[in-house]
């Protein structure tokens, strides 16, 4: 092998090298985005699913609870009390029970939440002013009203 022949080899690993890292600096902020957007699809799924089954529960009881662990719902997350605050506590989101019928669903690590009005079957998605994250995310998941 000459000298010539171990340059171009070097050259073509060098090149394969200098792609892909361009390939990862350009595809991985659209990963951790679309990451992020299914995470927060996800959530608000669940958030759909427990104001469901807390409107089965008034319904049977004729109050709201707190405790999602009285509902008849398979969670996947657990419930954690803190005082009086009575939580599901999941990777990314905690859930509450506020003001008798709202079910807010808030992120932990970004000012982003979804409150969800049991008694009218509405979402809203709420993000920090300026927060081009959050208007992202709630521009993109389905807000679709909870009694479909």
């Amino acid at each position: 092998m000459s000298f010539e022949q171990r340059g171009s080899i070097h050259t073509i690993v060098l090149v394969l090298v200098v792609l892909i890292g361009f390939g990862l600096a350009l595809g991985w902020p659209q990963y951790k985005k679309h990451q992020m957007l299914r995470i927060a699809q996800q959530a608000l799924d669940l958030g759909k699913a427990v104001a469901f089954a807390e409107a089965t529960y008034k319904t049977k009881n004729g109050v709201y609870t707190p405790d999602f662990a009285q509902l008849e719902l398979a969670l996947p997350c657990p419930v954690e009390r803190n005082g009086e605050n009575i939580e599901m506590v999941c990777q990314h989101y905690v859930y509450r029970l506020e003001g008798g019928n709202i079910l807010r669903v808030a992120h932990k690590d970004f000012p982003k939440w979804f409150e969800l009005n049991i008694d009218e079957g509405s979402v809203d998605c709420s993000h920090e002013d300026g927060s081009i994250a959050g208007s992202h995310i709630c521009g993109q998941v389905d807000l679709a009203e909870i009694e479909d």
